[in-house]
């Protein structure tokens, strides 16, 4: 007598293949009502990630969708609200109008993340912190915030050209950050990295701007719609270990990510050649120069400091990045434009406060750091008489500045 047949040589294959389909069916509905329960559920009642802030281009520049607020959810547990006015722009007004208040002046601030400001409340901002001091020192002043995630100081001039100068501002002030010279003239393959103004050195060696692209809804826009993808890659902080291969096989970049060649949030491999860094720079600050003097606007840069030096006892020389704020001295003065190192008066405070000036977990100004800078950027204002901004009404109130 043989060997008996395994019981599975006796079911017909057509069973066979729609009992496996009815198992991946199942399998499939499985999985399916696993992920409604934790984006109806979990990830919007019991962990619910940042809101989303939707962009849009409007008039070429890259924006956010106007008349819309987002919740950021922090880990020390606390939130941050961004209400994005009828322009774009995240800010305590619903909307810049373009006339102005007949002798009221009108200060712009122009940069990226650190302008716009999500990590804390829209009144936190330095903008809106430089804002209520100047009111409060009797001058009859206000402040427009521009500031876009990302924006590198090539996308900055865009920016001025495009948008800002049509409210006819009095003063702009630009914050410059470490990551705002290699970003103007390196490519980068990111979600709406496109939408940003660049430089390019033409064969003749002379400087040549490629415009911007008009942001597009697309496959990864659809993705951050779903609260699950946005807790898992963002909250997890997933997306900074995937950031090579994401770079790589989605946008089809190469930012090789290594934590270890980090300092003051941007890659020192990538800020390396500095004489790019000056040429580049060079262009925007001119550029800038050229357009105050067209539109009748008063200029200022404002640099944000090495917090390692500064929470080590250091020179900013000492530290790669450090080569950045020199750069930014050295073109600033050159051309004759108000500047100010946030690094002296971010050592004097940590010395004497011993108070960091960012979250643990998140590189953007805290809402301490907000106010020192509101607090630097006012004094360069009203004393370097390049700005000539307006006295206070009345003599006493120039205390509330002190």
């Amino acid at each position: 007598m043989g060997p008996a047949r395994p019981m599975m040589e006796h079911i017909p294959v057509s069973s066979r293949l729609k009992a496996g389909l009815a198992n991946l069916g199942l399998m499939l509905v499985s999985v399916f009502l696993s992920l409604l329960a934790l984006e109806l559920v979990v990830f919007r009642y019991i962990l619910p990630p940042d809101d989303l802030v939707e962009n849009v281009t409007i008039n070429g520049v890259v924006r956010y969708k106007p008349g819309t607020q987002a919740i950021f959810r922090h880990p020390d547990k606390r939130t941050s609200l961004v209400t994005i006015n009828a322009d774009g722009w995240n800010s305590s007004r619903p909307d810049y109008p373009l006339a102005k208040t007949p002798g009221r002046q009108r200060i712009a601030v122009v940069g990226d993340s650190y302008v716009h400001g999500a990590i804390v409340n829209v009144e936190e901002g330095f903008s809106d912190v430089m804002e209520q001091a100047l009111r409060a020192s009797g001058r009859d002043v206000e402040v427009f915030r521009f500031g876009m995630d990302g924006a590198p100081l090539s996308q900055y001039l865009h920016m001025l050209r495009q948008e800002v100068v049509a409210f006819r501002p009095d003063v702009v002030v630009v914050p410059l950050i470490h990551n705002d010279f290699d970003e103007s003239y390196r490519f980068l393959k990111t979600r709406y990295a496109s939408g940003f103004m660049k430089l390019r050195k033409a064969v003749d060696g002379s400087i040549e701007e490629v415009p911007p692209a008009d942001f597009r809804y697309g496959a990864a826009d659809a993705l951050r719609g779903f609260r699950t993808f946005r807790y898992l890659y963002y909250k997890t902080n997933f997306y900074l270990y995937a950031k090579s291969w994401v770079s790589r096989l989605f946008w089809g970049g190469n930012e090789d990510w290594r934590p270890e060649f980090v300092s003051s949030a941007v890659d020192i491999r990538k800020i390396a050649d500095h004489d790019s860094n000056r040429l580049f720079a060079g262009y925007v600050m001119a550029e800038m120069k050229r357009l105050s003097v067209e539109y009748g606007f008063k200029l200022a840069f404002v640099m944000d400091g090495v917090r390692e030096a500064v929470y080590a006892g250091k020179p900013a020389s000492d530290y790669e990045v450090g080569r950045l704020n020199q750069i930014a001295a050295e073109l600033t003065s050159a051309l004759d434009v108000p500047f100010v190192d946030l690094q002296e008066t971010f050592a004097r405070d940590f010395a004497r406060m011993g108070q960091k000036l960012e979250y643990s977990y998140d590189w953007h100004w805290n809402a301490h750091a907000n106010r020192l800078v509101a607090r630097a950027t006012l004094e360069l204002l009203v004393k370097d008489p390049r700005i000539g901004l307006a006295a206070p009404r009345r003599a006493a109130d120039a205390a509330a500045l002190r």
